[in-house]
C-alpha cells in the first residue's frame, strides 16, 4: 500500500469511528443477507463477535504500514479462522460486504481513492489470513 492509501484508511476511521458497533451490525446483516451460507460459520449470538470485528480491524489499519507485524497479526488470525471452518472462497465475500459497511457509515466522505485504499489494505490481509488458515508462512 502506498502512504497515500495509509492515510486514507487511517482518516476514514476518524469518519466511521462513532458508528463502530452500527458498522459492525450492518456488516453481519449485509454478509448474511448476500450469502446465507455463511451465518453457520457464526454463533448465534454475535455481541462479542461483533467486538472482535472491530478490534482485528482497528489492529489492521493500525498495523497497515507494518509489514512485518501485520504479517504476524494476520497470519495468527487466518489460522484461528480454521476451526469455524472458513475457506479461502469466504474472505472475497466478507471484503465486499466490509467495504459496503464503511461505504455506507462514510457516507459522503466515501470516494473511488477511498475505496480502492480500502481494497488494498482487506486484501493484502486477507491473503495473509488465507495463507495462515493453510497453515503456510508468508
Amino acid at each position: 500500500m502506498s502512504d497515500e492509501d495509509v492515510a486514507l484508511v487511517r482518516a476514514s476511521l476518524t469518519v466511521v469511528a462513532p458508528h463502530v458497533s452500527e458498522l459492525a451490525a450492518h456488516f453481519y446483516s449485509i454478509l448474511f443477507s448476500r450469502y446465507p451460507q455463511v451465518r453457520d460459520l457464526f454463533p448465534a449470538e454475535l455481541d462479542v463477535q461483533r467486538e472482535r470485528l472491530v478490534r482485528a480491524l482497528l489492529r489492521i489499519v493500525e498495523l497497515v504500514d507494518d509489514p512485518d507485524n501485520l504479517v504476524a497479526f494476520c497470519s495468527r488470525l487466518g489460522r484461528g479462522h480454521r476451526k469455524f471452518g472458513t475457506q479461502s472462497g469466504h474472505y472475497p465475500a466478507v471484503g465486499e460486504c466490509l467495504l459496503q459497511a464503511l461505504s455506507h457509515f462514510a457516507g459522503p466522505a466515501w470516494h473511488p481513492a477511498l475505496a480502492t485504499a480500502w481494497q488494498r489494505a482487506y486484501t493484502a490481509a486477507a491473503d495473509v489470513m488465507v495463507r495462515g488458515r493453510r497453515g503456510g508462512r508468508p
